[in-house]
């Protein structure tokens, strides 16, 4: 078995408990939710408590990476493995996006479950919103993935800072400091109009947006008619920025800090 195939079947094991317990959770809020429609006599709430659950793959991603990472500062394997930074993260990154992915091909289920056992005149939907519901399931795991890389950086930087004793303990300052930083940078760059120009050049057709609404006896949602046009130099230009992260993340624990 190659190493990284090792690595990776080390970071299931290590993490499948969190996903299994991610799972479980995910059934009880559908549960609650079936029950909640039973009570109040609006079926349509399971739905929106389906789209809640989408929602939360933001989370998902981040925090399953999050446990791994705590796992290997713990036992501080990473300190003294011969493998490359690369090596190291991938498999962690490789096993989340699985994770996310099957979680949210669940909720996907539920959701069509949910939209299928609908009165006739519940009218939820209009129409089996598809080619929303994919791009709501990607924007909603390419924002995970930017999550989770932002969680490896601030990681390994957090404990590259250990090796200076005299900020050791004020390490959250320098964190605070760059997340300061760049926000102030990126707000300045928005501000040039030539930027602006520059990012509006390139755009595709999506939705205007999506919104549900739930109240006494009643529950509504759907995706607004409207179609506007969608900027996608600045997507690339986060992409860009993920993989900046990502190579520095690496470069960083291939320093071998200190977990």
């Amino acid at each position: 078995m190659s190493a990284f195939r090792g690595l990776l079947w080390k970071d299931f094991k290590t993490s499948k408990i969190w996903f299994y317990g991610w799972i479980a959770i995910i059934l009880f809020i559908y549960v609650l939710g079936l029950i909640l429609g039973r009570v109040t006599g609006e079926p349509t709430v399971v739905v929106v408590f389906v789209i809640m659950l989408g929602i939360f793959h933001l989370a998902a991603m981040p925090v399953i990476i999050f446990s791994m990472l705590r796992v290997e500062g713990k036992t501080q394997l990473w300190l003294h493995s011969p493998q490359s930074g690369f090596k190291l993260i991938a498999p962690k990154l490789i096993i989340a996006f699985i994770y996310s992915t099957l979680s949210f091909l669940l909720v996907d289920i539920l959701g069509v479950i949910g939209l299928s056992s609908l009165p006739d005149d519940a009218n939820f939907f209009a129409y089996w919103p598809i080619k929303e519901g994919i791009i709501f399931n990607l924007g909603i795991t390419a924002a995970a993935i930017n999550f989770s890389i932002w969680v490896f950086f601030f990681w390994t930087f957090y404990h590259a800072l250990g090796k200076f004793p005299a900020i050791k303990n004020i390490r959250w300052l320098f964190i605070l400091g760059f997340i300061i930083i760049y926000q102030s940078i990126t707000a300045m760059m928005m501000s040039f109009g030539w930027v602006q120009d520059l990012f509006d050049a390139w755009t595709i057709d999506v939705p205007a947006g999506f919104a549900f609404t739930v109240g006494q006896g009643n529950a509504d949602a759907g995706f607004y008619s409207e179609i506007i046009p969608f900027p996608i130099l600045p997507f690339a230009f986060e992409g860009l920025v993920m993989i900046t992260l990502f190579i520095t993340s690496c470069w960083l624990l291939d320093r071998k800090v200190e977990v």
